[in-house]
This record gives structure tokens, C-alpha cells and sequence, in this order.
């Protein structure tokens, strides 16, 4: 296939905001997600020709994203220990939009509520960037892009088993760094 047989700008329109929200919930900063998925469409737009067809295009997007993502992750850790709970993450979850992108709703009516919930939510992805990236990856996948275990695997490019293991060990490390905060979410 060429890339003629794609709409490269159609693909983006589609697909633009789903990679640049997966950028930024793996790394928690917004300016290197956006370095990051403008990096990601280079290379879609590069690799065009090479795609197969074997999965969905949206699959075959969101593979190139995850490795380019873990990639950056590993690199940034070679070159300083990247400490991800120094993120201010007030800063990073700044707009209402991006917390409803993240699964939840603040109540509209109660400012109270919405201050409580915006906390919630702050504490909760603070231990979500504490998970390592074999986690964190599927973790994001399926709760915040809402993809199927199987989508997942072929987007880690892992077997299925893997995946649900993976994300079993997020869950119970969520678990049990959230315990101390039970009272306050």
C-alpha cells in the first residue's frame, strides 16, 4: 500500500487528539506531549507506505505512539533520573476539559464538589505516574483510551496474558499506594 490509498490529513483529523491525550497522560506534562505527538505524526506520515493493513490503522498508530512514548521515557531516565511526582500536577491538570478527559466529571453545581473532586483526580494520577511504563502503558490504554485488552496486546506489541497481568500489578500498586489517601478521596 502507497500513501496515496490514505488520507494522511482525514487519519490525523481522526486520530490527532486521541494520540496527543495518550502523550500526555504518559508523561503528565503538556508541552512535551505535544513535542511528542508531533514527533509520533512525523513518523506516521514517514511510515504511511509501510502499513500492511494486518490491523486497524487507529491500532497501527497507537503501536508507533507507545513505543515512541516509552522510548522517550527510557531515554529521559538515562539522562537524569526523571522523578515524575515533582510534576505540578495543578498546573498539568489545568482546565476542566482535561479532567473530563481523564474519566471524571467534576460536579458542576457544587464548587465545593468540584474543588474535591479535582483533588481526588490530582492524587490519584500522581500514583498513576509513579507506575513504572510496563504498567502505566496498558493502565492508560484501557481505563483512559478505552481499549480492549486485545487492542492492547497488539499495540504493546505483547501477548494477552502479559496485558493482564500487567494490568493486575497496576491495579493492586494503586491499591496500595492509595490506601493512606482513603480518607481524603
Amino acid at each position: 500500500m502507497t500513501q496515496e490509498n490514505f488520507d494522511f490529513e482525514q487519519i490525523y483529523r481522526e486520530y490527532a487528539q486521541k494520540v496527543l491525550n495518550l502523550c500526555y497522560r504518559m508523561v503528565g506534562d503538556e508541552q512535551t506531549a505535544r513535542d511528542l505527538s508531533q514527533d509520533i505524526w512525523v513518523k506516521v506520515y514517514r511510515n504511511l507506505d509501510d502499513f500492511r493493513g494486518n490491523a486497524a490503522i487507529f491500532t497501527w498508530i497507537y503501536r508507533i505512539a507507545v513505543n515512541h512514548i516509552l522510548n522517550y521515557l527510557k531515554q529521559q531516565k538515562r539522562k537524569r533520573w526523571l522523578n515524575l511526582l515533582d510534576l505540578n500536577l495543578r498546573e498539568a491538570l489545568h482546565t476542566e476539559e482535561t479532567l473530563n478527559r481523564l474519566g471524571s466529571a467534576a460536579p458542576e453545581d457544587n464548587p465545593a464538589e468540584q474543588l474535591q473532586q479535582k483533588e481526588r483526580e490530582q492524587i490519584v494520577w500522581q500514583q498513576i505516574l509513579k507506575l513504572p511504563e510496563s504498567q502505566r502503558a496498558p493502565l492508560v490504554l484501557h481505563r483512559y483510551e478505552g481499549l480492549h485488552y486485545q487492542e492492547i496486546a497488539r499495540v504493546l506489541g505483547i501477548s494477552l496474558s502479559a496485558v493482564e497481568s500487567r494490568l493486575h500489578r497496576a491495579k493492586k500498586n494503586l491499591q496500595k499506594w492509595l490506601e493512606p489517601y482513603l480518607g481524603k478521596i
